[in-house]
């Protein structure tokens, strides 16, 4: 390689803590918010080393405009620190942690599933950086402008072929609304891109899909649906692309229905359904999933097992007890339209809703809707979604599967 992973200004300036947050770092925990800084100059963003007293304390990423503040990288604490020498700090850092996440990628099977999340962001220790494996496309993607100048993306395409050779594309993927909404870094992104996920195909348009493409997170729940789905009637609601609408029919589902409010995701299912050679009776409905299960509930209509995975109800801490209430009522509208002893699977993928929060309002809406449940499976997010133990946050995804007694 002729470049460094991770691109920063010599020499990198320091911070100082105006509170002592050490023990909240060395428990594991990355992020340092804005009231922990007294910001008496203004402070580029990028890499810095981070103080305290005097001290060192930490290496890692300012982003100056939000009240995340500072990412951390490596403590000061541990061996790979350099004090003299930043730049091999960074190098020996990006080389252990790029390390221990190919890792883990490489447990998969590519004759089975050939798309999953190579980097998690700060779960495989790299801060807003999102790297997705789509067969022989790589997309990256940051959270943050500073995270697209702090990781290389050149550099990290050579580290992603050497790794995993089948990658012949990697595509540089920014938000939807942005004037650019993407660049290629190697070879050129493919209008369409199949990949494989437990045996079972999917087609993403990468360019203009949500997040990287597809919804990699839910990958171990498909799977579980496939398992309960065999002679049912199957209601999947805010199906997107119909991950689970695909799964269900894969595992002998008698009928699928699939809401979204997208037609171009609508279009997707019908897509998904056609390369998979599927002949399930399937129902693609482009319309309001709310508004739809007012209707079916006003028409009595039953379903054996009903898929309610809605997009994020909480953006922020201050609309949680919002959330909360939106997510009771349409899981509750939800179980209204099960069968006696049908299953009903919710998800949320929302960080500000706790997993034990996530159980009660699951709780409340089996009671709203005046019937009982029987908890069958659990889930959340998979392997390649790994996050730091100490920061519960970043567990964001929730998936429950309930018998109706």
């Amino acid at each position: 390689m002729n470049a460094a992973p991770v691109t920063f200004e010599d020499p990198i300036l320091t911070i100082e803590l105006k509170r002592d947050v050490t023990k909240h770092l060395k428990q594991g925990h990355r992020w340092i918010f804005a009231n922990c800084f007294e910001e008496r100059r203004p402070i580029k963003s990028g890499i810095h080393i981070l103080n305290y007293k005097g001290e060192p304390l930490a290496l890692g990423i300012w982003q100056g405009d939000t009240q995340l503040r500072f990412r951390v990288l490596v403590l000061a604490e541990e061996p790979i620190f350099r004090r003299n020498n930043m730049k091999r700090t960074l190098e020996l850092y990006f080389e252990s942690q790029w390390r221990k996440a190919v890792e883990i990628r490489k447990t998969f099977d590519l004759s089975v599933t050939n798309s999953f999340r190579l980097i998690n962001g700060e779960g495989d220790g790299f801060p807003g950086l999102v790297i997705d494996v789509y067969n022989d496309t790589a997309v990256i993607k940051h959270d943050h402008a500073i995270m697209e100048k702090t990781w290389n993306a050149k550099v990290i395409a050579e580290k992603i072929q050497a790794d995993f050779p089948q990658v012949t594309c990697v595509y540089l993927k920014r938000r939807n609304d942005a004037d650019e909404k993407g660049t290629n870094i190697v070879g050129t992104l493919a209008p369409e891109v199949q990949f494989l996920e437990n045996g079972v195909l999917f087609a993403s348009n990468i360019r203009d899909a949500a997040k990287t493409g597809f919804f990699l997170d839910q990958r171990d729940n498909r799977k579980m649906i496939q398992n309960f789905a065999k002679g049912k009637t199957v209601l999947n609601l805010f199906s997107y692309t119909g991950g689970f609408s695909i799964f269900a029919a894969k595992g002998g589902a008698k009928e699928v229905t699939s809401v979204d409010i997208a037609k171009v995701a609508i279009q997707a299912v019908a897509r998904n359904f056609e390369i998979n050679g599927l002949t399930t009776v399937h129902h693609d409905i482009a319309t309001d999933a709310f508004e739809y299960l007012e209707k079916q509930n006003t028409e009595k209509k039953k379903y054996d097992l009903v898929i309610t995975d809605p997009p994020s109800f909480a953006p922020n801490e201050k609309s949680v007890e919002q959330a909360k209430a939106a997510y009771t009522k349409v899981f509750s509208n939800s179980i209204k339209l099960v069968n006696p002893e049908g299953l009903f699977a919710a998800s949320s993928c929302s960080s500000h809703i706790a997993t034990r929060d996530f159980m009660e309002i699951c709780k409340e809406a089996f009671s709203r809707a005046r019937k009982k449940g029987t908890l069958i499976y659990q889930g959340g997010q998979p392997v390649d979604h790994p996050y730091p133990a100490a920061m519960e946050e970043l567990r964001y995804l929730k998936f429950a599967l309930f018998r109706l007694d």
